[in-house]
């Protein structure tokens, strides 16, 4: 139990000019990192060493001692620590793992990523959700501690984490600067150790942040089969983009995944399909052409919802003979 932790960004650029806490109060794009919730299974370890911490050693055989760490979806299933609490990742999928770390108490890297490809003068947010393994029913021992670094400088500070048995959310925001496109990310075990600064992180998410991007009203839509087109507009409050591009989208299956809608780069659509059902759609924006062919530099509208209803409804039942059946008031 003798571990702290503390996150680093580290940002390995050849020109830096970082600004950190820039504010981002509109829309956010996908998540860069693919593993930021380290994936799911049924198998409470994850067997292959995922190699996510060069200072550390993962370990097969929970719970992890002073420098290791390990990917589990439940601490439950353990021969914990005593004081440890039993919990799950921080999301509702009771299988999907997160990284449960006993830092040593020596400084050293348990997480390492390197992210290549980013777009110059952009916004983005580093987040993660983070959780003191101390139960709160016991003493109070020491608190983790994270702070976030850029190329080895600190940009923000959590403070002590509680022990509060709840998942908190940290992070930050800052600028990428002429010429920037690529970063590396690390966590750092950065305090001295002792008697608890024990925890688990999931949900690490870094992603692009720009001006709110909406289609309004955010309710769905209601027409009728036989009723007219109606049209979708995109509305951007902000001025984080200098020359907006858009490119619409449509999803086929509840939006579970997104499709690109030829030709379709306005600022308002028209929705001229009368045939009964919900149609998704949304819009990507960015900063310029090549932004928006870039994952990376894009964000994403909220989802609107085109309901159209049906003339006629049929309703079906049965009923026994010798029995009656209330249609209405009849």
């Amino acid at each position: 139990m003798k571990s702290y932790l503390c996150l680093i960004i580290s940002f390995s650029l050849c020109h830096v000019v970082l600004y950190a806490q820039t504010e981002c109060t509109g829309n956010f794009g996908d998540n860069i990192f693919d593993a930021g919730g380290f994936g799911r299974g049924e198998i409470n370890v994850l067997q292959d060493d995922p190699g996510y911490a060069p200072g550390y050693t993962y370990t097969r055989s929970p719970p992890p001692m002073d420098g290791f760490y390990t990917i589990t979806n439940n601490t439950g299933e353990w021969n914990l620590f005593p004081g440890w609490m039993s919990i799950i990742n921080s999301s509702s999928d009771e299988k999907g793992y997160m990284m449960v770390v006993n830092a040593s108490v020596d400084p050293g890297i348990f997480y390492e990523q390197r992210i290549e490809g980013l777009c110059e003068n952009t916004t983005y947010r580093f987040s993660a959700d983070i959780i003191n393994l101390i139960s709160p029913s016991w003493d109070e021992l020491i608190k983790p501690r994270v702070s976030f670094l850029i190329n080895d400088d600190v940009q923000y500070d959590t403070g002590n984490i509680p022990q509060n048995g709840n998942w908190n959310i940290y992070g930050f925001n800052f600028a990428t600067g002429p010429g920037e496109t690529s970063l590396k990310l690390s966590l750092r075990n950065n305090a001295p150790g002792g008697v608890g600064n024990d925890l688990a992180i999931d949900n690490i998410f870094f992603r692009p942040c720009g001006p709110e991007a909406l289609i309004l009203p955010r309710t769905p839509a209601n027409i009728c089969e036989d009723g007219d087109p109606i049209p979708l507009l995109a509305t951007i409050n902000g001025d984080e983009f200098e020359n907006p591009v858009i490119q619409w989208q449509q999803s086929f299956d509840e939006g579970a995944t997104w499709q690109d809608m030829s030709g379709e780069r306005d600022i308002s659509i028209l929705h001229s399909d009368l045939r009964t059902g919900d149609y998704y759609y949304r819009y990507y924006l960015a900063n310029s052409e090549s932004s928006l062919a870039n994952e990376k530099c894009r964000i994403i509208s909220n989802i609107k919802i085109v309901r159209v209803n049906p003339k006629e409804f049929v309703v079906q039942d049965s009923f026994c003979a010798g029995t009656t059946y209330q249609f209405g008031t009849t």
